[in-house]
């Protein structure tokens, strides 16, 4: 399945059809630290942070409604899914903030909107304006006003690099500027639009991750949208709902 018929998946599944297996009895790690058992299948050694690890320190602005958000004002707080995007790009970088409204609507449908931040940095800070990640939302249907959901914007292209390839792990280079990392999950620009100011299109990660309120990798999804399972987003819906109970 390519990346627009799974974007569609997205936006057909509804919330709906993520009922039933959702309400299991939550699970609890055996680290005693993270609500999920740790995940059946081996990741390597990835150099991002994964189950059970802390997640990297950040403190970073939203421009479109003014907070600052930071790991330490999360922390005690409310459990937080984050991802990395940029707004040039409509296709798989579209996906991963249909996916967080997914997650968002259900959280304002069952009530733990309070309980969970929805992060998305751009690391094309210097494209992404307050306006154009007010129009991206809009065009993936994030309800900006509901509260929970925050687009974070480093203060420079090359700030937002050296966060996403030195901080969170999650590399992020130019057709013409390295290459990122193996351990799944690239993604090249594709032909609607993207693009990158050094030259070549960005080459990053379609990673998502899942973080509990005291600051603790539940889940990082380095491959969230190839779309090899129609049924990946109930079973994210699913882990989100536990961390966050």
């Amino acid at each position: 399945m390519n990346r627009r018929s799974y974007l569609r998946v997205l936006g057909s599944a509804g919330l709906g059809t993520l009922a039933g297996c959702l309400d299991a009895v939550p699970t609890i790690g055996e680290d005693g630290r993270t609500a999920l058992s740790p995940p059946e299948a081996p990741r390597g050694d990835p150099i991002h942070p994964t189950h059970g690890e802390e997640f990297p320190a950040f403190s970073l602005p939203d421009p479109i409604d003014g907070d600052e958000l930071s790991l330490s004002g999360l922390k005690g707080e409310r459990a937080f899914c984050m991802t990395f995007v940029y707004t040039s790009c409509v296709d798989a970088c579209g996906t991963l903030v249909r996916l967080l409204q997914l997650i968002q609507a259900d959280a304002l449908e069952r009530g733990y909107g309070d309980d969970l931040a929805l992060l998305a940095m751009t690391f094309d800070p210097e494209t992404d304006d307050a306006e154009a990640l007010g129009e991206y939302a809009e065009r993936f249907e994030v309800d900006l006003d509901a509260g929970g959901f925050h687009f974070l914007r480093p203060e420079s292209n090359d700030h937002a690099r050296s966060l996403m390839n030195r901080r969170f792990g999650v590399p992020v280079a130019s057709d013409d500027g390295g290459d990122v990392r193996e351990g799944g999950g690239g993604h090249r620009g594709s032909d609607d639009g993207d693009h990158d100011h050094g030259g070549g299109h960005p080459l990053h990660y379609y990673m998502l991750f899942v973080v509990n309120d005291r600051g603790i990798v539940e889940r990082s999804y380095p491959n969230v949208v190839d779309g090899r399972e129609e049924t990946r987003p109930a079973a994210i819906i699913e882990d989100v709902r536990r961390v966050v109970r």
